[in-house]
């Protein structure tokens, strides 16, 4: 079942139930199979997987045992890290259900009469006292039981819902042992204000937030948006159909579930971890919609396997790096006007000893005085980017004071001063996370790459320390309340946070493909001047110094007169435009450092 973070969210597929039920046409056994195969390799580990329902309430699942007796099934069944419900409608469909070796039933009831007459042929009061009978049973065997309460807006029988009525229900399954209560809006009528009102009214009467799941349909298009209402109101929990599948057989004219590659989309981008891959997820999406011969719903889906069928974009050739230097924990790279600074203890996980800081620090300001080098890059070998100082017995100054104090200090401050003062283009690749002083070596520098594996972490006040000598980098780069949150909280933030907030420029898939992103960095920055981009660093500069100030206009009007000078590099790029030459600024670095030597 799991938990959900405060920056993570759980989805629930319930594809195979929920979004086949209302197929017309039977779906062979071994599609829904391979369907369920297919969700699993996106990262979804929590999937819906049938009900045991009457054949003839609905005949698209009367294979429910023929399915979960499968064997690749069973294999599934026995990964305690999975959850796998199947619908059980009453005392009956448990008993099927266990016999195939289950670990997980989910009862529903509706929160209205009309409804719940239709669909079940009960009352609510009948309802009830079935999942009570389900749940009872369930908990003498040791079955997890999810709950459903459909309506929670509106009967298509008899109208709106109160919202006394969901919460009888749902106080209902949660006290008799429902571990978690999914609460839909069948026909898709509500909006964001909806669902903040139910919401708080099921708080304000005592039921946890925490325990409730949203399960929303978007038949007038405000399904995304009431998931994002509910998340915003503490809901962590969403179900979600791939390829926006489904409806309900029993409410006219309802459409299909809100596209689980929708929300996917939407969590991802917003910095809230699902850990699906929505590419994985889009592919699937159109492969069930062609075997089923009908409309992909999801926007999200059609867009993401849409923009794969461009024709790919002009590769780069490989840069290759030549090694010109190897040192105690650090590795020195050339590939033209690009340099790399390789830390390399993966051991230690990169972290820094007096000596690498010194060593580093000794190469940034070399470099800094290098006509033939443009761009530094810093990286790390192993698993790590670099772990921050190192704390191993014997080899740090923590709790030493003094002249000690005063000498670290020294070092890290004129480390990371000569990173962020640099002339040149400074990147971090991000080959995996960052703890502490690692943090700062990534956000001293200008722009930053990472894989999807990697992280930071402002780890300090956990060892009773602060972020001292990096924190004017990360709160300049960061901003005061995500860095004062990250530093107080010492929490892991994940590569696709710091992408969505704008913090990390690219991600790669892999650690295996991160050198591939970094050259093609590098290659398209071939069109920037290093005269114009130390110019722009040090526009950023003043801005951040002194923004407003007379020191600001001052050094603004300085630049101005150097970039217009007739022997400026501005002055080169311009009569080249005007003749409608594009200027390859790493070969005129290059031509220009031989011609010096001269």
């Amino acid at each position: 079942m799991g938990t959900s973070s405060a920056h993570s969210v759980r989805i629930v597929e319930v594809g195979p139930r929920d979004g086949l039920q209302n197929i017309r046409n039977l779906v062979d056994t071994a599609t829904k199979i391979e369907l369920i195969q297919r969700l699993h390799q996106t990262g979804l580990r929590s999937i819906e997987l049938t009900s045991f329902v009457s054949p003839r309430a609905i005949p698209q699942l009367a294979d429910a045992q023929n399915l979960t007796q499968n064997q690749r099934i069973q294999a599934f069944l026995q990964q305690s890290q999975l959850s796998l419900p199947v619908l059980v409608p009453n005392l009956k469909g448990l008993q099927r259900a266990i016999a195939t070796g289950v670990k997980e039933v989910a009862v529903f009831i509706s929160a209205t009469e009309g409804f719940s007459k239709a669909n079940i042929n009960c009352t609510v009061d009948q309802g009830l006292e079935r999942a009570r009978t389900v749940l009872q049973e369930a908990n003498k065997r040791g079955i997890a039981v999810r709950g459903y309460v459909s309506c929670i807006f509106a009967d298509p029988y008899e109208g709106p819902t109160s919202p006394s009525a969901v919460l009888r229900c749902v106080k209902s399954l949660l006290d008799h042992g429902c571990y978690e209560v999914s609460i839909g809006d069948t026909l898709g009528v509500g909006v964001p204000a909806d669902v903040r009102r139910l919401l708080s009214y099921l708080r304000v009467n005592g039921v946890p937030l925490g325990r409730l799941a949203g399960h929303f349909h978007d038949t007038y298009g405000s399904a995304v948006a009431n998931v994002w209402e509910g998340y915003k109101c503490g809901l962590r929990v969403f179900d979600g159909s791939v390829a926006g599948l489904g409806g309900c057989p029993f409410a006219p004219g309802a459409k299909g579930n809100v596209a689980s590659e929708d929300l996917v989309y939407m969590f991802e981008r917003s910095g809230v971890h699902t850990g699906v891959d929505l590419s994985k997820l889009a592919e699937t999406g159109v492969w069930i919609s062609k075997r089923l011969s009908i409309a992909n719903a999801s926007r999200a889906g059609a867009a993401t396997t849409a923009s794969k069928k461009q024709p790919p974009a002009k590769m780069l050739p490989r840069l290759q790096w030549e090694l010109v230097r190897e040192l105690e924990g650090l590795q020195v790279y050339r590939s033209g006007v690009n340099l790399k600074l390789c830390l390399n203890r993966p051991r230690n996980g990169n972290a820094l000893t007096s000596t690498m800081i010194a060593d580093l620090t000794a190469q940034i300001r070399e470099a800094d005085s290098d006509p033939r080098t443009s761009r530094l890059i810093i990286t790390g070998n192993g698993k790590f980017f670099c772990t921050g100082m190192d704390l191993a017995t014997g080899s740090t100054p923590v709790g030493e004071g003094g002249s000690t104090s005063d000498a670290q200090y020294t070092r890290l401050f004129c480390l990371f001063e000569a990173i962020d003062r640099s002339t040149k283009v400074t990147i971090a690749s991000l080959n995996g996370p960052a703890f502490g002083g690692g943090v700062g070596l990534a956000f001293a520098c200008d722009i930053r790459v990472a894989t999807k594996e990697a992280s930071v972490t402002l780890s300090e006040t956990k060892l009773g320390l602060c972020p001292a000598t990096i924190s004017k980098y990360v709160i300049r780069e960061w901003g005061y309340a995500f860095a004062r949150e990250a530093m107080l909280s010492a929490r892991t933030v994940p590569a696709e946070e710091l992408y969505s907030r704008g913090l990390v420029s690219q991600l790669s898939p892999s650690a295996g493909e991160l050198s591939m992103i970094l050259d093609a960095l590098l290659g398209q920055l071939r069109v920037a001047s290093p005269e114009a981009s130390r110019m722009s660093k040090e526009l950023v500069r003043l801005a951040w110094a002194g923004a407003g100030t007379e020191a600001q206009a001052k050094g603004i009007r300085a630049l101005f007169d150097a970039m217009m000078g007739p022997d400026s590099e501005g002055a080169y790029g311009v009569k080249e435009f005007q003749t409608k030459r594009p200027v390859d600024w790493d070969e005129y670095s290059l031509g220009r450092a031989s011609r010096a030597k001269l």
